[in-house]
């Protein structure tokens, strides 16, 4: 039978081997984060005013590929066709927004939408959301939307932010050591 100080300190091993095993990558538990950006191009309408100036909502009608890179250039690139399948992004105020769209077997969902410039002819948007798809675990990205009153089209880009596995493992490792060293006191 383990004494309490024997368990303490067998703790704190596994703890630290933990923190080891995730700084150095020798863990077989990995994340499969996806990597890369995708641009898109299509159409939308614009709603809840009377031009982009004053416009709360923006309905995107169509999606097309336009460039891809790291894992989603394998399946998305200029001329790839996208489902637009909740394609109204509520901008003012805020409102989130889960599969906005696929395309190349991604789906992306809006997580936050702010307006960076906002006139008659030109509305800038920026967010965060995800990204998720073709086996890979659901990924944080960052996004950026740009809609011209002039033929109605828009131009979008989605990069994704993976986080590493070595920092969730690190962060399990320090949780480790931090629940033993509160069994202490």
């Amino acid at each position: 039978m383990l004494h309490h100080t024997d368990r303490s300190i067998v703790g704190a091993l596994f703890g630290l081997a933990l923190m080891v095993s995730g700084a150095t990558g020798i863990s077989t538990v990995q994340a499969a984060s996806v990597t890369g950006s995708m641009g898109l191009t299509g159409a939308f309408s614009a709603s809840g005013g009377t031009d982009l100036s004053d416009a709360t909502i923006l309905d995107l009608t169509s999606a097309t590929g336009t460039s891809g890179d790291g894992d989603i250039g394998s399946t998305v690139g200029f001329g790839t066709a996208g489902t637009v399948n909740n394609g109204s992004i509520t901008f003012n105020p805020s409102t989130a927004v889960d599969n906005l769209l696929t395309i190349g077997g991604w789906q992306v969902d809006l997580s936050t939408t702010s307006i960076v410039n906002q006139t008659a002819d030109v509305l800038n948007l920026a967010g965060s959301g995800a990204i998720s798809g073709n086996g890979f675990d659901l990924t944080p990205t960052q996004w950026t939307l740009s809609a011209n009153a002039t033929g109605s089209s828009y131009s979008m880009t989605v990069t994704a932010v993976p986080i590493p596995a070595a920092l969730w493992l690190f962060g399990s490792g320090l949780l480790g050591l931090a629940g033993i060293v509160r069994k202490k006191t």
